[in-house]
């Protein structure tokens, strides 16, 4: 059975038992029904799937247990503490696995036209973070649009509103700054290692960002946000940010808190909401929010 086959079958395993526990039974009917659906075989035994379980723990930290008294299910005991990563990641590959066996899915899959996001360069920029290795690259800004080179130690990949970010130290200045992959050209690996020890923890530093900017900002802002009911639905099953808490859900509307930086690219979204969205908190904000779309309207006077 082709690799595929075991990536595609152990995302559907996990899927099952997010929606709760199953028996081996349960979820070989599963298994049986997406067979069908994907026109290929998933279809497993007791002791395959013993061995699967193994396997789904080691590439996505899922662990599975069995129940050990009652009616014998199955059940996720223990789920990856990037959970959210190892979801993506299978989502995907079963993304990518449905288009590219769907005869003609030009004419039912409609992808947006859009220019190159740099992922081109994914592959090669994950291997010089893993080996330490040092990139040179040419980097052209969207503000001047003159390409300039840059020599850094490439630390980490973001995902920032559908674009992706490689985070490395620029050894000009030895600061820590984020370059657009869709930016970058002429991309070197060295065969050198940079030897320097960053204790930089990633996950921290962008904790509270809204986008990749967080230079010069120490402080986040505690920020309430009211929503009319049918946005609120949107804003509830697609949340603005991962610090995102529900106050009050209603017929009269959706009120959120968020913990988060005000940056431009955070403003930019709240005034994209229209009259669908009110800033409550921080006052600040409000009379910024204010003061820009005062300005906006002037434009059409």
């Amino acid at each position: 059975m082709p690799k595929q086959n075991y990536l595609i079958r152990y995302g559907y395993i996990i899927n099952r038992l997010e929606k709760g526990p199953a028996s081996f039974q349960d979820i070989a009917s599963f298994l049986e029904k997406m067979s069908d659906i994907n026109d290929m075989d998933l279809r497993i035994s007791q002791r395959t799937f013993q061995r699967d379980i193994k396997e789904i723990y080691t590439m996505f930290g899922y662990d599975i247990k069995n129940e050990q008294k009652g009616d014998k299910r199955y059940y996720i005991y223990e789920k990856p503490e990037e959970k959210q990563t190892a979801q993506r990641l299978i989502e995907s590959f079963q993304m990518m696995h449905a288009v590219q066996s769907s005869v003609g899915f030009e004419q039912v899959v409609l992808l947006e036209k859009r220019k190159s996001k740099g992922v081109e360069h994914f592959t090669g920029l994950l291997y010089a973070i893993n080996e330490k290795r040092i990139l040179s690259f040419e980097y052209t800004k969207f503000q001047d649009d003159i390409a300039t080179s840059r020599v850094v130690h490439p630390l980490a990949l973001k995902e920032a509103q559908g674009r992706w970010y490689l985070i490395a130290v620029d050894t000009k200045d030895n600061r820590l700054k984020t370059f657009g992959l869709d930016r970058m050209d002429v991309l070197d690996i060295h065969k050198a290692n940079y030897k320097v020890k960053y204790d930089y923890n990633l996950s921290t530093y962008f904790k509270h960002s809204f986008g990749i900017n967080t230079e010069g900002l120490s402080t986040p802002d505690q920020i309430q946000l009211w929503f009319d009911y049918e946005q609120g639905q949107y804003i509830k099953s697609y949340p603005l940010h991962e610090s995102q808490v529900i106050l009050q859900d209603d017929a009269n509307g959706v009120l959120i808190q968020l913990t988060v930086y005000v940056t431009w690219d955070f403003i930019q979204e709240l005034i994209s909401y229209g009259p669908n969205m009110k800033v409550l908190q921080p006052i600040q904000l409000k009379n910024r929010i204010k003061g820009i779309l005062e300005e906006t309207l002037k434009q059409y006077l």
